[in-house]
């Protein structure tokens, strides 16, 4: 965890080296490494292009090393608008009180839905058939702050009578859905928690057959993880950047795979994450972490 800490601390002092976008008249993007950041980059430089176009304006994206990194560059105004996933929004607002508000989230190509699932996968060696099986296994969640990685199947855990911090042979936090999923395709886990948009993309690409991993839990749907923009902006500037947010269609953007366009966000969406992480606060209190 110190570890972590000192590197988080280190990208932020690299971009708050960066000048401000008043002066660049550059916007500088946070994503959340839902993959690899080389490759998220990659992949979402057809969204970035079509953003620059909608604004006007150069973005800048910047892909932190965990959640909680690009929560804090937007607590210290280190970037303009970011993609948080749903627990790291309520985390930026609820509890760090950054000035952010959402904006809008993707209705996927694939599904056409601006909502996801959480999955538990497992290895088609296991014999895990369900949660119950999965007592004495090695297991993976994705990060801290991540909501189908952490806090919906902790509660799906936790329904089906298995403490995750007491009834596993092991539990840590991968750090991305995709290092997730790889590690149960490859044995290196036995289980472990994704969002359905990065096992449906794995597929689409060919890198993840049916038959590598089996689905054992599949959450109700979630509130698609929000594009937000920083609300200490000059007021013309948060306009142009909901305005341009919200025009942008038919396009590749990382982990979600084509976003057919934009549904519009607001906090009161994320009502039922803050029931899932309030729970898990409870559990805490209580003793049951």
């Amino acid at each position: 965890m110190y570890r972590r800490t000192l590197i988080a601390a280190a990208l932020l002092g690299l971009i708050a080296a960066l000048p401000a976008a008043a002066q660049t008249n550059e916007i500088r993007f946070g994503l959340i490494p839902s993959e690899d950041a080389e490759k998220l980059i990659a992949d979402s430089q057809p969204f970035i292009k079509a953003l620059e176009v909608a604004i006007g304006m150069k973005i800048k994206p910047f892909v932190a090393i965990d959640y909680s990194a690009v929560v804090e560059a937007l607590k210290s105004d280190k970037l303009e608008i970011a993609f948080l996933g749903p627990a790291a929004y309520i985390l930026a607002r609820d509890k760090v009180k950054a000035p952010v508000e959402p904006v809008a989230r993707g209705v996927m190509e694939q599904t056409g839905k601006s909502s996801y699932r959480a999955l538990i996968i497992a290895h088609p060696a296991q014999p895990i058939q369900n949660l119950g099986d999965l007592k004495g296994k090695t297991f993976a969640l994705v990060d801290p702050a991540s909501t189908s990685g952490n806090f919906a199947p902790r509660l799906a855990l936790h329904k089906n009578g298995i403490d995750p911090d007491k009834d596993f042979k092991s539990l840590y936090y991968s750090g991305t859905h995709q290092a997730s999923l790889i590690a149960v395709k490859e044995g290196k886990v036995n289980a472990a928690a994704i969002a359905d948009e990065v096992y449906d993309l794995a597929m689409s690409r060919g890198q993840l057959k049916k038959e590598d991993v089996r689905i054992v839990f599949a959450s109700d749907p979630i509130p698609g993880s929000p594009f937000v923009v920083r609300t200490n902006l000059p007021q013309d500037l948060q306009d142009k950047l909901r305005k341009g947010l919200m025009a942008i269609g038919n396009v590749q953007f990382g982990k979600l795979g084509v976003v057919k366009a934009m549904d519009p966000a607001t906090d009161k969406d994320y009502d039922s994450v803050r029931e899932l992480m309030a729970f898990q606060d409870k559990l805490k209190k209580a003793g049951g972490k």
